[in-house]
């Protein structure tokens, strides 16, 4: 009877968790605050904006604006895809003025539904998983922190990052 009591006990909880997930709004991320950044994970409730993706509902700082024009500058490139959640975080982290200055130079739509497609050019840098970022000739993939982007990138200005990236463990 104890064993029957601890499985609906535990099934609860988990029935919980994921109901407080569930109502986490597509259109804003969770987030947590802290003293120094703050903590994306985003859980998507409806379905992405067909050929775009959902909005960026979080802004830049200088921090983030410096380094997607450094990213531009030094000719790294990001391979998307629009319905990619993965990709969505990515585009939080920056906020939606400096992910503009990534969208217009550096990122390729891997999916040929996206707006501006450019899926022969992910092929050829052998893309498999989004978002990927070739950086210096070498391809991370996966939500990237802006401190390991600034790092793994030779930045070297403000590392104020306003948002750090939270893993999804589910």
């Amino acid at each position: 009877m104890n064993l029957k009591l601890a499985w609906t006990v535990g099934l609860l909880t988990v029935a919980i968790a994921i109901a407080g997930l569930a109502s986490v709004s597509a259109q804003h991320p969770y987030t947590t605050q802290s003293k120094e950044q703050e903590k994306i994970f985003f859980v998507p409730r409806d379905r992405p904006k067909s050929g775009v993706g959902w909005e960026i509902t979080t802004t830049s700082g200088e921090a983030e604006i410096a380094l997607a024009q450094h990213l531009v500058n030094i000719g790294a490139k990001e391979y998307v895809a629009w319905w990619c959640p993965h990709c969505h975080e990515q585009k939080l982290l920056f906020g939606k003025q400096a992910y503009q200055i990534i969208s217009d130079s550096i990122k390729f739509e891997c999916d040929n539904r996206g707006v501006n497609a450019q899926p022969d050019l992910c092929k050829a840098a052998n893309v498999s998983a989004y978002p990927t970022w070739v950086i210096n000739g070498n391809q991370y993939s996966g939500v990237q922190n802006l401190k390991d982007l600034a790092r793994i990138s030779g930045y070297k200005g403000s590392n104020n990052f306003k948002y750090v990236h939270v893993p999804r463990f589910f």
